[in-house]
Order: C-alpha cells, then structure tokens, then sequence
C-alpha cells in the first residue's frame, strides 16, 4: 500500500513524541501503526467527500441544461397565454402578420338574404315492373297525359293511369266491390269510355268502358273482353307524368321501363341550421329567374334537416322550398339555376357594430367571441350577436369591440 506525503508528514510529527502526556489526545499517544491507519482513513475520507462534491456539482450542472432546453422547446409562457385567453377577455402575444383578418364596420344589416337554389321536379319515382316483353321504350324528357303511351310491352301499348292504390287484382264485372274499381272507372270516364257514376261496384257499363278502351289500343279478336289486367297500366300517383330516366332495354322482362317525375317545377333552396332557424313557411320571397325577371312568392316550407338518407349515415341537409302555382311562370326555364331573396323581417334600422360570420368563436350556450388585434397583441372579446345575414353577423353587445377594429377571420 502507497503512503502519501501528507500521511507521511503526519507520521513524522507524531513520531517525534514517544511519551504520552497527560493532555494528549489518546490517538495521539497510542500506538504508531494504529495512529498511522487512522490517518490513512481520515486522509481517504476526505479525498472521497471532495469527489462526491465534483460529482454532486456536475449532476446540477446538467440537470440546469437540462431544464432550459426543455424551456425552449415547449415555451410554457405561451401556454399561459393560452390558458389565459380561455377566459372572457385575454391577450396573446402572438406573430400578427401570419393572421387573416377583417375590419369591424358600423351600419345596417343587410335586412335580406341571398339564396342559390335550383328550379327542379319532384323527387323521382320508378313505374312497376313489366310483366311481358318490352318492345318499346319511352323518351326521357317527354311528357305524357293520362291515357297516353309510356312503354309498349309484347307489341301492345300500355298507357298512363293514375291513382294513389296499385291495382292488385284483375278487374271485371261480378268481382266484390273495391276502391280498385273506382280507380278504373275514374280514368275510364276522363278519358271518355265510361258514362255511368263512379264507384265501387264493377257492372256492365264497366265491362263495356273497358272493351272500348282496348280496342282504342288497337286490340281485336279474344283480346276485346272487358277484362282489366294490372299490367296493362303503367300507374302514377298523379297525371301528367314527365320521363326523368330509361332504366330498360329492348327485350327487357320484369324490368321498370323508366322512372319519372311530375311536371310541377318548384324552387328548392339549401340552407344553414341558423337560417332554418329564423326562416318559417310563409316568409316574403323574390325569386330571380334565368332571364332576371322577378317572381314575388313565399316560402312554402322550411325542412330542418337531419333525415337519414339511408346511405353510410348521412343524413338530409336544412333546406326551403317555393312553388309556383302559376305555372306559366317558370315551365319554359325547365330545370334551371336561380336565386331566392328572403327579407329578414327581424331587421332594425339601428346602426350597430357588424362583424364576418367567421370572426365568431362559439363558446357554450348561446356565448360568442372574437379576436382582435391591436399592436403586437391578439385580444379575446366575448360579444353577443343579433341578427345573421349575408355572411355577417349583427353585434348587440361589444365588451370594449370598437368600429376599425380588425378582427381574425378563419
């Protein structure tokens, strides 16, 4: 074992002393190889301190380090920006050039609204199946009166009725009495076949109207027999039809020939949930047709939306409908885009702040606000808004919201 030289000079000194004395410490008087361990342990101990304490300084020193660089990293001054800007009227210290942004202006809200909309038909429908061959097929497009061919089926025609009920049965005099039996003698007698009183009951008059109308579809022999099949119709709820679709082929067999409409055009309008909101049936409307002129109207039905339309769970946006009861008005523009003008009979004629719609943070309720910048700075204001239109909204409370301000737009 190495001595070092400051265990040696300790080592001199005490052996300088051989007599204890009465004052001495007892290390110092024992003997020279147990003061000579003592003081190797001593020295050992004190090296051992000091290199804990190089140690101990190293392991702040990088934990320090440590803790700025995660400082730099996160930045958690911003998020007590955030976290302040939460509430209901903060500051950020943000860049300010990166935001887009729109000035408050003072006025009067548009008092009207501007909708796109279409001029289209009702909703489509397919007639039933043919239950022979089909030799002939429709044009789409046309339109066709009660009476007239839709389709020819095995080199016979077969013409348009109209009714609520599918007719289920063959019809001839003698069957039980049913509402399939006035259905018949109701197309019968407006296509000028039957001249008795429509009812339930199938009789002679019957059977003889029904001989007339085949032999109209130029039916001879065994075919004239006064006996009415359900597919020798095609049957739609209402008359005239207009053909939207083919949806056959020559040859074609339990097959439905076309799919169609009815040949009323109504205007139909998507809108927001906060226009479903405040629109009802019976609203004032302007609707512009393709040529400009003006057709002064109403809303005849508001639909709120959220049906399912029974695909991958989507479901049926807000939307208005107009119709035109003189159809003169809008027949010769066919399926045509257009725009409906609805006043916002909640309008005032007080000036008061306005602000784009998508400056509006939503908060909970009915809660709003926006953010403004001013200097170097992004300020949270909570408002209240009023009315809602063309794409602006109406500030009935401002917090401090001033006219110039600039507001941040998404």
């Amino acid at each position: 074992m190495r001595t070092s030289p400051t265990a040696l000079m300790e080592l001199r000194m005490i052996s300088v002393t051989t007599t204890p004395k009465s004052w001495m410490r007892p290390w110092e008087w024992c003997p020279i190889e147990d003061r000579l361990e003592l003081i190797m342990t001593r020295t050992e101990a004190r090296r051992f301190s000091k290199r804990r304490r190089i140690i101990t300084t190293v392991i702040v020193l990088i934990a320090v380090i440590g803790l700025a660089a995660t400082c730099v990293i996160t930045r958690p001054w911003t998020l007590v920006g955030h976290m302040t800007a939460s509430g209901q009227s903060s500051t950020q210290q943000i860049d300010v050039t990166t935001l887009r942004a729109q000035p408050v202006t003072k006025g009067v809200l548009n008092a009207e609204t501007r909708l796109g909309a279409t001029l289209q038909y009702d909703d489509a429908s397919d007639f039933a199946a043919a239950t022979g061959i089909i030799t002939q097929l429709p044009v789409a497009g046309k339109q066709i009166n009660t009476g007239e061919q839709v389709y020819e089926m095995d080199g016979v025609p077969v013409p348009l009725f109209h009714g609520e009920r599918p007719f289920w049965r063959t019809i001839e005099e003698g069957i039980s009495d049913g509402p399939d039996v006035t259905q018949l003698e109701q197309n019968l007698k407006e296509l000028g076949f039957y001249t008795g009183e429509v009812g339930p009951h199938a009789n002679w008059l019957t059977r003889e109207a029904i001989k007339q109308w085949q032999r109209s579809l130029g039916l001879t022999g065994d075919a004239v027999n006064g006996v009415f099949t359900p597919g020798s119709v095609a049957l739609a709820s209402s008359a005239p039809v207009r053909i939207k679709t083919v949806n056959a082929k020559l040859g074609d067999i339990n097959v439905s020939p076309a799919s169609y409409t009815g040949v009323t055009l109504h205007a139909q309008s998507t809108i927001t949930a906060t226009q479903a909101a405040t629109f009802k049936a019976g609203d004032k409307a302007q609707v512009i047709l393709p040529d400009n002129t003006t057709v002064d109207t109403e809303l005849i039905a508001v639909d709120q939306g959220g049906q399912s339309t029974g695909k991958d769970g989507q479901v049926t946006s807000p939307s208005v409908r107009i119709d035109f009861p003189d159809q003169t008005q809008v027949a010769q523009f066919g399926p045509a885009t257009i725009q409906v003008i609805v006043p916002n009979a909640a309008a005032a004629n007080t000036e008061t702040l306005i602000v784009p719609v998508t400056a509006l943070i939503a908060g909970t309720g009915n809660s709003y606000a926006v953010e403004v910048i001013r200097g170097d700075e992004v300020k949270r204001i909570s408002v209240e808004i009023g009315l809602v239109a063309g794409a602006q909204a109406q500030i009935t409370k401002t917090n401090g919201l001033r006219e110039g301000d600039k507001v941040v737009v998404s």
